[in-house]
């Protein structure tokens, strides 16, 4: 596990009242992102594609940090789409196991950073689900699904009883030095 670089922000904003339309639609988007301005602009960012409102035509109502209920381990189901030069924008379904949804994205992130040269500004999390044991696809996340499940301890020293520790005292290796 990671420790999660980004928190889960749940964005609510709607277009700017208007003559035109006095009572527009609020939308409500989950954003993973470091810090509330990278969500809000993640936020905007999904308005214009998917509503077709600007920032500048628009209000962001509310910005809350949303914890997750108990920390416990969990398979998630990431969907994500990223852009990349080479091919265009792909889209990809991964598995994790983490305590919480934010420790799952932010795997994610590092993923496809280490193998797929995607960076944040790339990177689309489209949806994340926590999924049952029995749906679990991988072999690198069902391994941890046995019932008798033990790690081993690597590396274990005994140390020695205090009565059986020899003492040694360094000599005295500076000498006089005689005029």
């Amino acid at each position: 596990m990671v420790k999660p670089h980004l928190r889960h922000y749940q964005v609510v904003g709607r277009e700017s009242p208007s003559e035109k339309n006095p009572e527009p639609t609020v939308y409500k988007f989950e954003v993973f992102a470091p810090n509330f301005v990278v969500a809000k602009s993640r936020f905007w960012r999904m308005m214009r594609v998917k509503n077709k409102v600007k920032a500048t035509h628009g209000d962001v109502l509310s910005c809350k940090v949303v914890k997750d209920a108990k920390l416990v381990a969990r398979n998630y189901l990431v969907d994500i789409a990223y852009y990349s030069q080479r091919c265009g924008y792909t889209r990809m379904v991964k598995e994790f196991r983490d305590v919480s949804k934010t420790g799952a994205v932010s795997q994610a992130y590092h993923d496809l950073a280490s193998r797929h040269r995607a960076r944040y500004h790339n990177i689309e999390v489209l949806n994340v689900k926590s999924i049952p044991d029995h749906e679990v696809k991988h072999l690198s996340i069902a391994q941890y699904h046995a019932p008798n499940l033990s790690f081993p301890l690597l590396q274990r020293r005994i140390k020695a009883a205090r009565k059986d520790r020899a003492i040694f005292v360094k000599k005295n290796t500076k000498r006089a030095v005689v005029a």
